[in-house]
């Protein structure tokens, strides 16, 4: 991949140097290298990544520039349990069962239709209700 923008090469630099994640460091690497002859297999080498991943990597960078580089949102596991949506109702339950916070734990599953385990519902407790 032959970049002719200066800026762009000096922002990749930038991103590989001092980027915010590891993700944008290890692309605006990658795509650094490319520009300076290294072929999509030395490259995934490299990166301990398959051919695929690389040429994915260029295809974005060709469709959004050094956004792609970056980690999108909403990424990763999504959260179970909401602290707007599930707090009152577990604050509810814990009211009632003080000293049962198995029996609590079971009604509120049972209500919300949700599996989670006991210490993730402990987690929540902790941080969000007691």
């Amino acid at each position: 991949m032959k970049i002719t923008d200066q800026h762009i090469i000096n922002t990749l630099t930038r991103l590989k140097n001092h980027g915010e994640t590891k993700q944008e460091r290890i692309r605006s690497h990658a795509i650094l290298l490319s520009h300076q002859g290294k072929t999509s297999k030395e490259l995934a080498e490299i990166f301990s990544v398959s051919q695929r991943t690389i040429f994915q990597w260029f295809e974005d960078f060709n469709e959004r520039g050094c956004e792609s580089l970056c980690m999108q949102s909403g990424r990763g596991r999504k959260r179970l349990l909401d602290e707007e949506k599930d707090k009152e109702l577990i604050k509810k339950q814990i009211e009632l069962y003080p000293h049962q916070p198995k029996i609590a734990y079971a009604i509120t599953l049972e209500q919300l239709q949700i599996k989670i385990s006991y210490d993730t519902f402990k987690r929540f407790l902790k941080k969000h209700c007691i």
